[in-house]
């Protein structure tokens, strides 16, 4: 009895509460990434033959991917989506590659502010250039047009720019792109050592020769991989076509799935097949950046820190600043111009006088119960995701590093896969998944809550990754040597020993999330709306001046948190 009772408790010290956690960590994992992928795909073959109040009846075919594929009015949006992603690629990787060279390679004056201008582009959420590209460029109202009528003595309806245009669309979206690119581009350079540049000067070739010949070749991967990235975001993002193609009377990929989800019709399954190809697309495009960027092969990293000596520009120098700063002003300067001076008038079309200055603007804002409620649910939902998210990634990176139990591999691979899967797509996958029984959470927080935690996880888990990588277990041994199980190492030693990695991964999640709108634009509910939305809804009724008002105040958050993140990271955080 005493021996039976022996074994008993034995068992019980052995089944501690650590295997619990890494059982319901892989279960959240597959909830989260699983779940909405297997609703998605049930939903695209699911075809409706009666929608009632309650249930929607049907069998299951492949006529929504017949319809989506064979008719004329859906096809179009294919087209144009292939036609901006591919434009906006090879525009992002000729100026941010160039860009990164300048930077990197060459003795430009003030790099430090190119890089941190191209860190605040690509954080300024493209929404509100694409807002504040209206109040620039558009063909009536612009101020650059009417700029170029006072100059040119042109009548009311001529104009200069016309944002509303596939063009237009393609320059605005390539802003908020180029910085991608910039920041794969100049990591790529930062890793290659200078002497083959040195003795191709050595050797007689000019400084743009021994670009072409020598720097590009080696950089090729990382400019290959900014391509693929670039593309990729051209083809996801939502916001810009939103505000910009829709009034030109085109739609993408990302905005026909809006109108099938807001479609009187039981439309779920069509937007469900029509964005599944886009899944498999961009889940192929995130395969070749990992296959480019494997290809160490055109790498010279160089010993002592992969040395670099600038090329000298002599009397270009401040052309090739300028030639920098221009599409950093584009995306940066006149834009927070733009909206800043909006937000500050009565009607924009007014004028700066005193007459038509107010701070009207702000003031709704702040007492208007719907927008101060969406204010609020973005700062939780902002803070509920990067705080789980900081949480979750944090134990899967440790299970993955420390191989604590079988199938971390697959753990690590779940923790990863969200990058790939489009917001509006994963959007889809939630609404079918959530909107019935036995879990029905559509109409509240939570089901935003789980697209922010899905979509920026992997942004997380890279980071726990990263900053694991750099301690050694020994310590953690030494605890379990003495007794502690995994779980107290994990809390007691581990977590002290990352936490700056941690605090950077809650930042990396938090910062996103307040400005996201792919998902949550298919999500909402008027109980649940977030900042993103209410400003797309205001800029559809054409209220330029809360939406300027919000976006400055969307803007501040977002420079504040860069801040912070800096003060952590530092010149990390443009890597990371």
């Amino acid at each position: 009895m005493e021996l039976i009772l022996t074994r008993t408790l034995a068992r019980a010290r052995a089944l501690d509460a650590t295997a619990m956690v890494w059982v319901i960590t892989a279960v959240l994992l597959l909830i989260l990434i699983v779940g909405p992928t297997f609703f998605l795909i049930k939903e695209s073959i699911f075809v409706p033959d009666e929608v009632g109040l309650i249930e929607v009846t049907g069998h299951y075919g492949f006529a929504n991917f017949i319809e989506v594929f064979t008719n004329d009015l859906y096809v179009s949006p294919i087209f144009w989506t292939v036609i901006v992603s591919v434009s906006v690629g090879i525009s992002s990787v000729v100026v941010g590659a160039l860009m990164a060279w300048a930077v990197a390679r060459t003795d430009i004056p003030f790099p430090g502010m190119i890089r941190t201008g191209a860190l605040l582009s690509f954080v300024t959420p493209p929404f509100l250039g694409a807002s504040a590209w209206v109040i620039l460029a558009g063909p009536r109202e612009g101020w650059l047009n009417h700029v170029y009528r006072w100059v040119t003595g042109a009548g009311p309806d001529s104009y200069m720019f016309d944002i509303f245009t596939i063009p237009g669309l393609i320059f605005v979206m390539g802003l908020y792109v180029v910085p991608l690119v910039f920041i794969v581009a100049l990591s790529g350079l930062n890793n290659i050592s200078s002497d083959l540049e040195d003795a191709s000067n050595i050797a007689g070739a000019g400084t743009l020769s021994t670009m072409v010949s020598v720097t590009l070749p080696l950089v090729l991967p990382a400019l290959f991989a900014g391509l693929i990235l670039a593309s990729l975001e051209a083809m996801i993002i939502f916001s810009t076509p939103a505000m910009l193609a829709i009034p030109a009377g085109q739609h993408v990929m990302t905005t026909q799935i809006r109108a099938f989800m807001q479609s009187d019709d039981y439309q779920v399954g069509l937007a469900a097949a029509f964005a599944l190809p886009m899944l498999i697309a961009a889940i192929g495009l995130i395969w070749m950046r990992r296959k480019a960027l494997g290809r160490r092969g055109y790498a010279t990293i160089g010993g002592k820190g992969a040395r670099r000596r600038p090329q000298k520009l002599g009397s270009y120098r401040w052309l090739a600043f300028a030639l920098c700063i221009a599409p950093l002003g584009c995306s940066l300067l006149l834009p927070a111009a733009a909206l800043g001076m909006t937000s500050l008038m009565k009607t924009y079309t007014g004028g700066v006088q005193l007459s038509n200055l107010t701070l009207d603007h702000y003031y709704f804002i702040f007492t208007n119960d719907s927008v101060s409620g969406s204010i609020w649910n973005t700062l939780l939902l902002g803070a509920m995701a990067a705080t789980a998210g900081t949480l979750l990634a944090g134990l899967i990176a440790y299970i993955s590093q420390r191989r604590l139990v079988r199938g971390h591999q697959f753990m690590a691979f779940l923790a990863t896969v969200p990058i790939a899967i489009p917001g509006i797509v994963l959007a889809i996958g939630l609404f079918a998944a959530y909107t019935r029984e036995p879990v029905v959470l559509y109409g509240t927080l939570w089901i935003l809550f789980i697209a922010y935690l899905t979509k920026y996880l992997p942004i997380a888990f890279q980071t726990s990754n990263a900053a694991l990588m750099s301690i050694h277990p020994e310590l953690e041994e030494s605890a379990r040597i003495l007794g502690a199980n995994r779980l107290a190492v994990f809390a007691q030693i581990t977590v002290p020993l990352f936490k700056a990695g941690l605090i950077a991964s809650w930042i990396l999640i938090f910062m996103p999330s307040i400005r996201e709108l792919s998902s949550s634009v298919l999500l909402w509910t008027t109980k649940t709306k977030v900042v993103s939305v209410v400003i797309l809804d205001f800029y559809e009724e054409g209220r330029l001046d809360i939406v300027s008002a919000l976006g400055v105040m969307l803007m501040v958050i977002t420079l504040f948190v860069v801040i912070i993140a800096y003060r952590i990271l530092g010149r990390d955080f443009m890597r990371t």
